[in-house]
């Protein structure tokens, strides 16, 4: 598996290099015989795959009462249907798969003329993450980026079904929210201050022990909550500012703040792209105090990122230096993860 991922992240490195000169019929046909490749890595992984064997046991036993608790609406109704119809757990590895890798790259193609360069990130840090790993949050980010469309535009409405949507894929879908309330708000010198000091306050309180769990009203997600303390934490080790994702996102929300009139005459998302950074960042400290839930939270929105580091094209010269840092640093985060097993024990 790490073979096939790798090969398939060289690629699109290499294509990174090449987009600016490739016509757009070339670029499409590439960008689909890659995500049918991706789909089917995902949809046909060992089992042996991190969360995989978790997940056929919630396939098969979607009506166990704790499972019930565990997992969300939309992967137990499919489980009841697949079952029903005779087919076992790789139908549902599919079903998500063509779901949530069909959305982001048809997202990635419409949001930025970088796709490539955004799909280094994807296929480095996010997609083995997302869509081979935790399946369910594959999906929500999926619908999550989506919803910035219509927000942009202020359609609140439609912003708000994709945000229902996500949900329903995965609980940790709702921390999207202060976005869904204040993603398109445009970043006037107030903003700006208020992102620029929030990440070193929640880094301050996370240093000074405190934990925003407590504050999570848990009645609608109580199974889910649970089953994250159970799992506890790994306190040594979980260290936010010490994470290379961490680091990446710290600066990077800089560089936009700094930059912001350059890339928002670039890119309109800008105003929903630089407060996902601050907020992600937050989530990862403030929700530190239990490591698989800030873990979680941090991990589901960051595909955005994917889209925000391809932004960065539009403000550092040489361009090429932007390609070789993403490629480097997400290849950098798969080895990590490789040698320490935590894709493919």
């Amino acid at each position: 598996m790490d073979i096939l991922i790798l090969s398939v992240f060289a690629l699109v490195v290499v294509l990174s290099f090449m987009e600016d000169y490739m016509p757009s019929w070339q670029k499409m046909l590439i960008l689909i015989t890659i995500g049918i490749a991706l789909i089917c890595i995902s949809a046909f992984k060992p089992m042996t795959t991190a969360d995989a064997v978790n997940y056929e046991r919630y396939f098969y036993f979607h009506d166990d009462i704790i499972i019930e608790a565990m997992t969300e609406p939309t992967y137990r109704y499919l489980s009841r249907l697949y079952l029903s119809m005779g087919f076992g757990v790789i139908a549902m590895f599919l079903t998500y798969a063509l779901i949530a890798v069909s959305i982001k790259l048809a997202l990635l193609w419409k949001l930025t003329p970088f796709v490539f360069t955004a799909m280094v990130v994807y296929v480095g840090i996010y997609y083995p993450l997302h869509d081979v790993v935790q399946i369910r949050s594959g999906v929500s980010a999926a619908f999550l980026l989506w919803s910035i469309i219509p927000l942009q535009k202020g359609r609140y409405l439609w912003a708000t079904v994709l945000f229902l949507i996500a949900t329903l894929f995965h609980y940790s879908s709702l921390a999207f929210l202060p976005i869904l309330l204040v993603g398109n708000m445009e970043i006037g010198k107030y903003w700006k201050w208020i992102l620029a000091v929030s990440p070193p306050i929640c880094l301050l309180l996370y240093i000074a022990g405190f934990g925003a769990f407590s504050l999570v009203p848990g009645n609608a997600i109580e199974g889910k909550l649970d089953f994250y303390k159970e799992i506890g934490t790994n306190a040594e080790n979980y260290v936010p500012y010490k994470q290379i994702t961490f680091l990446a996102e710290f600066v990077t929300l800089y560089i936009f703040l700094f930059f912001y009139d350059t890339i928002h005459r670039h890119c309109c998302y800008a105003p929903i792209l630089v407060k996902m950074l601050a907020l992600e960042m937050g989530y990862f400290t403030l929700f530190a105090d239990i490591e698989v839930l800030g873990m979680r939270l941090h991990d589901l929105f960051g595909l955005f990122n994917a889209f925000s580091y391809a932004c960065l094209l539009y403000i550092i010269r040489p361009q090429y230096a932007v390609r070789i840092g993403l490629a480097a640093f997400s290849l950098v985060h798969y080895i990590f993860r490789m040698v320490n097993e935590l894709y493919f024990p």
